[in-house]
């Protein structure tokens, strides 16, 4: 997420600083402290302007620095710089909750090993501590620290999809993807089309939108119906939404362990559940969002569907 030489300038960047003397607070080269400075001007975390002959650096407005600045003054006698580096970051998003290593490695989709290196120097520090349980939590006071990576990375999100349109909106984020919303249609190889519209691949052709939906993912290549159900729940989890889900669930062949691994991963585990539960039991178990079975059955019919 960000090299330790970029957190030591954001760290020593105070108001505004000429690239001679931000290269002599960190005591590097010009040409090195030139290269980080345009670094982090391309991803949006300082701001440049031109005063005569000189070049003056500025950090940006990104809530994360904000973060960053009051952590680094809580905790003034910590390096935070080379504590942040490598992995650490990936491995601090995802610490708002207690996690193992074995989580926290499937999660930040690193080795265990790297994992391991990236805690240790913060557990040396009582950054974080080990539970009974063998999961790894932030100890009190240090809570800013994971809400700062998750700041981070959703900035690197929104300078992401901002080079390809201004109105958009997050939807669901996670370290390396997002979820968004937006009236332009995007082109770029890792924005993934989803959304109602992407039901006709699977013989659904839903009533189209002016409003379109990409999955940000340079790990993924083809969305699986088990993926599209879960967006569609996270874009809207209204009773049509759901009865759509239900018609997708009982069209394709789904893999339910992977549904439910990916309802986890988007938060809507609790809907995909009361959804499997509704075709498991014929309607019989229902909630208030979803339809009797006779309905759901016409519905159904209209499609060439059998539940």
């Amino acid at each position: 997420m960000l090299t330790e030489g970029e957190v030591r300038a954001l760290t020593a960047l105070r108001g505004e600083q000429t690239v001679s003397e931000l290269a002599a607070n960190l005591d590097q080269s010009l040409s090195y402290t030139s290269e980080l400075v345009e670094q982090l001007e391309t991803s949006g975390l300082v701001e440049t302007r031109r005063q005569g002959k000189t070049k003056q650096i500025r950090l940006s407005d990104a809530k994360a620095l904000e973060l960053l600045a009051a952590l680094t003054q809580q905790y003034s006698h910590i390096d935070w710089p080379e504590l942040l580096s490598g992995a650490a970051l990936r491995v601090c998003y995802f610490l708002d909750t207690p996690q193992t290593v074995t989580d926290l490695a499937r999660h930040t989709d690193v080795h265990r090993s790297t994992v391991h290196r990236a805690l240790s120097p913060l557990q040396h520090r009582g950054i974080v501590y080990q539970t009974d349980n063998g999961a790894y939590t932030l100890n009190d006071g240090f809570e800013q620290l994971s809400a700062f990576a998750r700041e981070l990375a959703h900035h690197v999100h929104r300078q992401t999809v901002e080079k390809q349109t201004d109105t958009y909106t997050i939807l669901w984020e996670s370290l390396d993807e997002f979820l968004v919303q937006t009236t332009t249609e995007i082109t770029e190889e890792h924005f993934i089309p989803t959304g109602p519209d992407q039901f006709q691949r699977y013989g659904l052709p839903l009533l189209a939108r002016d409003r379109r939906y990409y999955l940000y993912s340079e790990s993924t290549s083809e969305l699986s119906p088990e993926i599209l159900c879960c967006h569609m729940l996270v874009i809207d989890s209204g009773a049509r939404a759901q009865s759509y889900c239900l018609l997708l669930l009982s069209h394709t062949s789904i893999d339910r362990d992977d549904l439910r691994a990916q309802a986890t991963k988007y938060g809507v585990d609790d809907v995909v559940d009361d959804l499997c539960t509704y075709l498991d039991t014929s309607g019989d178990q229902r909630t208030s969002r979803l339809p009797e079975w006779d309905d759901f059955q016409e519905l159904a019919a209209e499609y060439e569907v059998t539940p």
